[in-house]
């Protein structure tokens, strides 16, 4: 039996939702340190997420630190050279 690659069972296809990930992925890390730099301002009466110092700091925190992690693993499977052994 013939075995085949992932990138050739899904074909082009995958492209778009490799770039979403990546796009996911710096997505988490921008509002995460939006949030950082915002924790020691005031919040508006209407703010949306209406959060004190210390949750800001850490969610911002907890934001950031996924969103390296989903960028590291991410960044790989966008950037890798094609192996001669995926399309034999």
């Amino acid at each position: 039996m013939l075995e085949y690659s992932t990138e050739e069972r899904l074909g082009p296809s995958q492209q778009p939702v490799r770039f979403f990930d990546l796009l996911r992925a710096i997505a988490y890390v921008a509002l995460g340190s939006w949030l950082l730099y915002t924790a020691d301002r005031p919040l508006s009466s209407g703010a949306l997420l209406p959060l004190g110092y210390k949750t800001r700091l850490v969610l911002g925190g907890l934001l950031v630190l996924y969103g390296i992690v989903r960028l590291v693993r991410a960044l790989p499977f966008n950037f890798r050279k094609p192996r001669t052994d995926d399309f034999n």
